[in-house]
């Protein structure tokens, strides 16, 4: 199977997700943080730390398998039982990458493709990255004529919000069953140098729009929300940070804390390590019980949603 949904293309009209990547051992990492710093290398110290926290995971990351999956279950679902539209993904930072899917779907003969980002708040920082490397691509192949139509924001589109709201809702519903009736929300994304936002980047402000779709729907009893996963770059990041959040939470006493991390669609290590492992050891050194939302994953309200887009752009 390549890496693409299907393995025989019947049409010229495709979809294209586009996400990070992940190791998929811990000898992979060098060479993964290589090219997640455009070529440089990182130090032993780095290289360590990042090794030992994909250790606390299993050993690697489940994201290759999991947007396979999205990709696979979007590529029924919009067809429904026809073979309308093929599906492709690739990855900026690790194999499948970009480059060599595109080639392949140049080479499948496909004409028109809708190129949607796996981040659904757009940012100068991430999303323009991923559309930098799919026009590269385009450019190397000598395809810079196909018919493309790029995704910049889908961060409060109705059906992405239903899927954030269900999560929501079933996290909520088992802690009420464990007699957790107040809880505090945190809602996150992965933050981005504050620098992004003096260029001119809208980042902040995605954000805010994809939290006014859901509190509106939830209206949680008392919520916050926060930035993730700085970076290793030393510059000023954009903020809260989730730690922070939990420091000013902690002031009221032991309380249950639900993390909704809305910048990410997928689980990985942002997700199993950041939060499952490091915000749940900091907040019960604070005397806070941690628990999260379930990731969008396979979630078939979330395959929907990418569906809705696709179409919504194919018009």
């Amino acid at each position: 199977m390549n890496d693409s949904a299907s393995t025989v293309a019947k049409s010229t009209t495709a979809l294209f997700l586009l996400a990070h990547g992940a190791p998929q051992s811990l000898d992979d990492i060098p060479l993964y943080l290589k090219n997640i710093r455009g070529g440089k290398e990182s130090s032993p110290e780095v290289i360590g730390m990042v090794r030992d926290r994909y250790q606390l995971i299993g050993g690697s990351s489940p994201l290759l398998d999991i947007t396979r999956g999205q990709a696979e279950a979007l590529e029924k679902f919009i067809n429904q039982g026809n073979e309308a539209f093929k599906v492709y993904f690739g990855m900026r930072t690790w194999s499948p990458y970009i480059r060599d899917v595109v080639r392949q779907m140049v080479d499948d003969g496909v004409k028109r493709v809708v190129a949607i980002c796996l981040a659904p708040q757009y940012s100068r920082w991430s999303t323009e990255r991923y559309f930098k490397a799919f026009r590269e691509a385009l450019k190397e192949c000598g395809a810079e004529d196909l018919e493309v139509r790029y995704v910049s924001s889908w961060c409060n589109h109705p059906c992405l919000i239903d899927a954030f709201v269900e999560r929501y809702e079933q996290a909520l519903n088992k802690l009420k069953q464990e007699g957790k009736d107040k809880v505090y929300t945190v809602f996150t994304v992965h933050s981005i140098p504050a620098s992004s936002l003096d260029e001119g980047d809208i980042y902040d402000q995605e954000y805010r729009r994809t939290l006014e779709g859901i509190v509106a729907r939830v209206k949680p009893h008392r919520w916050y929300m926060a930035y993730q996963s700085q970076g290793m770059i030393p510059v000023p990041w954009l903020g809260p940070s989730v730690e922070s959040v939990l420091d000013k939470i902690a002031h009221y006493g032991p309380r249950t804390v639900l993390v909704v991390p809305v910048g990410f669609v997928s689980d990985h290590i942002e997700i199993l390590y950041d939060i499952d492992v490091g915000f749940k050891e900091y907040a019960k050194e604070r005397h806070l019980e941690l628990f999260r939302t379930e990731s969008m994953n396979l979630s078939p309200r979330f395959i929907e949603a990418l569906a809705a887009v696709a179409w919504e752009n194919l018009a």
